[in-house]
C-alpha cells in the first residue's frame, strides 16, 4: 500500500472508533456486541433484501461502467 492508502485506512479506523464511542460510549464491549447482534437478528427480511439489492446494483455498475473504462485506458504490449 502507498502512503495515501495507509492514511485512508487510518481515517476509517478513527471514524469507526469515534462512531462506536459516540453511539455506545465506553461501556462493556461484550455487552454492546451482543446488543448489535440482537439488533441485526431482529431486522426484517425486507431490510436485508433492500441492502442486497443496493449492493447488487453497485456491483453491476462497477462491472459495466468502471471496468471497461479502466481496461480501455491500460496499454497492452
Amino acid at each position: 500500500m502507498d502512503r495515501r492508502g495507509w492514511f485512508d485506512l487510518a481515517l476509517v479506523v478513527v471514524a469507526a472508533v469515534l462512531a462506536y464511542t459516540e453511539t455506545f460510549g465506553f461501556a462493556d464491549p461484550r455487552a454492546t456486541i451482543e446488543e448489535l447482534v440482537a439488533i441485526l437478528l431482529g431486522l426484517d427480511v425486507r431490510v436485508y433484501l433492500v441492502l442486497g439489492g443496493i449492493f447488487g446494483v453497485a456491483f453491476v455498475t462497477y462491472l459495466v461502467v468502471y471496468l471497461p473504462k479502466r481496461d480501455a485506458r491500460t496499454t497492452r504490449p
